[in-house]
């Protein structure tokens, strides 16, 4: 399902998206954040877009290209989705941060996670030191509702903010 905000569009991800997310997903900077670190290469890309893609057959996840004019910007998730509960991803290509593109992004995710996909809750976890991510999930009704140390998927471990968002009247 296509889901439009004021100023972008997320449609349904398709491995012809590799490219643009390998732009975003090799970016160090970009990364910093993220549970692993960059990707050197765009065939690494093209296996995970074929293992999202999998994933949403299935059912278990939706994930959604960003384009803002018809370009890829970044990418939002709900994933493992199961009883009424799912989690949130996000991320955009570094030009475009500090725009309210990410709070618009994670806006339009949620809604549709709530209203089509009937969901309860919607969790997000970030490091604790990703002020902007924290932003945009409490600009979206988020609450934090637990701090501590997380291992992450490279088996670092980060002082990480687990975050949730229940459905209105439930």
């Amino acid at each position: 399902m296509i889901l439009e905000t004021k100023r972008l569009t997320l449609r349904p991800q398709t491995e012809a998206d590799a490219p643009a997310l390998f732009a975003i997903l090799g970016d160090e900077e970009a990364m910093r954040f993220w549970n692993r670190p960059p990707v050197a290469r765009l065939a690494v890309v093209e296996e995970l877009v074929r293992e999202q893609q999998a994933a949403m057959k299935n059912g278990l996840c939706r994930y959604w290209t960003v384009t803002r004019d018809g370009e890829a910007i970044g990418s939002v998730d709900l994933s493992l989705i199961r009883e009424a509960s799912a989690e949130l991803g996000f991320l955009l290509r570094r030009d475009c941060w500090g725009l309210g593109l990410a709070t618009e992004a994670v806006g339009a995710a949620a809604a549709h996670g709530f209203r089509l996909l009937h969901l309860a809750q919607i969790a997000a976890v970030i490091q604790a030191a990703n002020r902007a991510a924290a932003r945009v999930l409490e600009k979206n009704a988020f609450r934090l509702v637990e701090s501590r140390v997380a291992q992450l998927a490279d088996g670092q471990y980060r002082d990480c903010a687990f975050y949730l968002r229940e459905q209105a009247g439930r």
